[in-house]
């Protein structure tokens, strides 16, 4: 019985190391001949979109008087930045915690604690670009004592209108390949097969030379000039056109 089970795999190894697979064309149609590109397009376009990563840290003996100075400091930095011309709906919290702090002491060999930290970040968005300098100003004079970074993005409608421009001058750069390829080959270019998106990306321009920045800083420091880096923008598409 064993050897009977081998022999029926071995066979059913051979059968399937032999198996055969033929295509067969359906009749009446005829295979279409085709050239098959990829377009693609890159540009830098000015953003309309800023955003502003601020976090307010303290550190105190309990984590109850860590957390009411965060608020206090929080409330201060929120309530100057709203008279500087922010809108509430355009401060966003991205973080906060509460966390033991903890040091190695060398002396005596272990730890030690150093109380309790609490952490809060929040990010202001902007339109209005020539302000993001004096906004980040304010911030750091009413309490925020770190500044992680400034980035220049765009807008959902911005986002569209670019999309649509890049889209389309990868399309065109398309159909420039397929004109250079068919005429190099001396056939006639035709319908389009197939066309689809292949990629589409945005790169925002985030600026980190302003991480912890501390708010001591701020005294008789003249105002912050920040400038808006453009953003860049690819897109890739693939087409198929038939030929003849």
């Amino acid at each position: 019985m064993k050897k009977t089970m081998i022999l029926l795999a071995i066979l059913l190894i051979a059968l399937t190391a032999c198996e055969t697979r033929v295509v067969m064309e359906q009749p009446g149609v005829q295979p279409t001949n085709a050239i098959s590109v990829q377009g693609s397009s890159e540009f830098d376009v000015a953003p309309d979109l800023a955003k502003v990563r601020f976090r307010i840290e303290t550190l105190s003996p309990t984590a109850q008087d860590s957390q009411l100075r965060n608020r206090e400091i929080g409330a201060s930095v929120k309530s100057a930045l709203i008279n500087a011309g922010v809108r509430e709906s355009e401060i966003e919290t991205t973080d906060y915690r509460i966390e033991k702090v903890q040091e190695w002491d060398p002396q005596y060999n272990k730890m030690i604690e150093k109380g309790y930290r609490t952490s809060n970040a929040f990010v202001v968005t902007t339109k209005d670009l020539p302000k993001v300098g004096p906004l980040l100003d304010v911030g750091v004079q009413a309490g925020a004592n770190n500044v992680e970074s400034i980035s220049f993005e765009l807008s959902d409608d911005k986002q569209k209108e670019v999309k649509t421009e890049a889209l389309t001058k990868a399309t065109k750069n398309a159909r420039e390949k397929a004109d250079a390829l068919a005429n190099g080959a001396g056939v006639r270019l035709g319908k389009v097969l197939s066309l689809q998106e292949s990629s589409y990306f945005v790169a925002p321009v985030a600026r980190y030379d302003m991480m912890a920045m501390k708010s001591e800083m701020a005294g008789g420091v003249p105002s912050t000039d920040v400038s808006p880096a453009s953003v860049h923008v690819s897109a890739q598409v693939s087409v198929s056109y038939e030929i003849g």
